[in-house]
């Protein structure tokens, strides 16, 4: 050490001041990276999660405010699908329904000359049930038994209707009415759950061709 000490007192003025500057710097470089730079990491990754923080407490605020409208969004949700249930039967009250039906024709003054339920028509949470009728009687009649039907508290869709040969009778024109009555029920879980294994078991066999 002092063989160096010596070397550095013999240098020239200029050198000296250049060596002690570049230790000067040499110290503060080894500061900063040693203990500044950490310090610094630890600062920015600290805003960083400050940041996140206050993006998710904004979130939860405006989650917060959106409440009221959600709750009452669900409200509404809860009341259609109550409706629904209430509109579309289930497998035990399609007999009677059906019979609903077919008495609302007699009703009306049509004769009814089929009545014919058809196989049901799966889809994916529900069912359509459709039957074939074909009745006799006036239009003013035909209207009457569609009005009753129209206020009916279930689901039933009248379709494929097609009126045909017109014979008078007095005032009244009589016609054939034939089409279809369809209704809808909700498919039970079992169906349901049977309905997508067999649509796996067609798209394993349709993949293996």
């Amino acid at each position: 050490m002092n063989v160096l000490v010596d070397r550095f007192a013999k240098l020239p003025r200029s050198q000296r001041v250049l060596v002690a500057v570049l230790m000067y710097v040499l110290i503060g470089a080894v500061g900063f990276f040693g203990l500044v730079n950490p310090v610094l990491s630890d600062i920015d990754a600290a805003e960083s999660a400050h940041a996140d923080l206050v993006r998710t407490r904004d979130e939860v605020k405006a989650r917060a405010m959106m409440r009221p409208e959600m709750e009452a969004e669900l409200g509404r949700l809860t009341e259609a699908l109550t409706r629904a249930l209430e509109e579309l039967p289930n497998g035990r009250e399609i007999p009677g329904l059906l019979s609903e039906i077919d008495g609302l024709a007699r009703r009306s003054g049509l004769e009814v000359r089929r009545f014919q339920p058809q196989p049901e028509a799966m889809a994916e949470f529900y069912a359509e049930v459709p039957v074939q009728v074909v009745m006799d009687g006036s239009f003013h009649e035909v209207a009457i038994f569609f009005d009753r039907v129209r206020k009916m508290n279930r689901i039933v869709a009248m379709q494929d209707i097609v009126m045909e040969n017109p014979v008078m009778s007095g005032t009244e024109t009589n016609l054939t009415i034939s089409g279809r009555a369809v209704t809808f029920r909700f498919l039970t879980e079992d169906e349901i759950a049977a309905a997508k294994k067999a649509k796996k078991k067609d798209r394993k066999a349709g993949g293996g061709e």
